[in-house]
């Protein structure tokens, strides 16, 4: 079976379940981002067990349809990662677009290698640096069009929404480059400064292989992070402990549901942007 044929029976397996087409495609990459799921009204899951064919294939994915601030949307949960034996993953992206979802939001937690920046720090990714090796099934989806454009990868009216919804409620945020490794390793000392020599602010390795894909198939692409620190991190990685994670994750508990909040400002929002300007612009004078 082609590609094709998979993309166009798993989409008409959906329809006769969502009769709507979604308004976004979210990728939660984590599950600490669990609570964003709660907040979907009349969810429909749809698992790959489901779907025809997808576990004979080997694509093991999950889909959850819904609404969110009255918005259709349609949230993708990855069972595997890309360096794990199942984490075949860009058939997700491929059936957004023929399902018509146009818009991608990725949620994700990253590695901070920016000194300026500070655990729980909420940082929108305004692009990427990228050190994954072409995988067999990349060179597949895109031997028919190997050299699209990859610049302004992240959306700028995304980005700039973004930023005046952190204006608007007060919230810091950063705008950094993304640097993506193939595996959760530790790096060395010299492998942290040539991050940063590069202009990479943050270092992790779940989103560009989604975007990369997503944008071959011209979908606009928000990508927001919380960070955890990196400096602290060496004096782990000496002892080679894995303790350190469990308590950066737990000091970045009570950035989640500012990332939420933004993300859910943001879905209700996109196609009202002004609104967003007249809000700030009666906060600045009249208050």
């Amino acid at each position: 079976m082609t590609l094709e044929t998979l993309l166009e029976k798993s989409k008409k397996y959906i329809q006769k379940k969502i009769k709507y087409i979604p308004d976004f495609g979210i990728i939660l990459l984590g599950y600490q981002f669990n609570e964003l799921i709660e907040e979907i009204k009349n969810p429909i899951d749809i698992s790959y067990e489901e779907i025809p064919d997808l576990k004979e294939k080997k694509i093991y994915v999950k889909f959850i349809f819904g609404k969110i601030e009255e918005k259709k949307v349609v949230f993708f949960i990855p069972l595997y990662s890309f360096y794990e034996e199942n984490g075949n993953n860009h058939f997700p992206i491929l059936l957004f677009k023929k399902m018509r979802v146009n818009k991608l939001i990725l949620i994700n937690i990253s590695g901070s290698v920016n000194p300026n920046y500070k655990i729980g720090d909420i940082m929108l990714v305004k692009d990427h640096i990228n050190f994954f090796p072409e995988s067999y099934e990349m060179k597949k989806i895109l031997e028919n069009n190997r050299f699209f454009g990859i610049t302004e990868t992240y959306d700028q009216k995304m980005l700039e929404i973004a930023e005046n919804i952190a204006m608007n409620h007060n919230i810091i945020i950063q705008k950094g480059v993304y640097v993506a490794f193939p595996y959760p390793n530790y790096k060395t000392t010299a492998e942290y400064a040539m991050i940063r020599s590069i202009g990479g602010d943050s270092v992790g390795m779940n989103i560009v292989p989604y975007v990369i894909t997503a944008k071959w198939m011209n979908l606009r692409v928000f990508s927001i992070s919380i960070m955890v620190g990196l400096g602290e991190e060496q004096e782990h990685n000496k002892k080679g402990s894995y303790n350190w994670m469990t308590s950066f994750f737990q000091e970045t508990a009570n950035s989640i549901p500012i990332l939420i909040l933004m993300v859910k400002e943001f879905i209700k929002y996109y196609d009202n942007f002004s609104i967003i300007f007249l809000v700030i612009f009666s906060k600045i004078f009249f208050i």
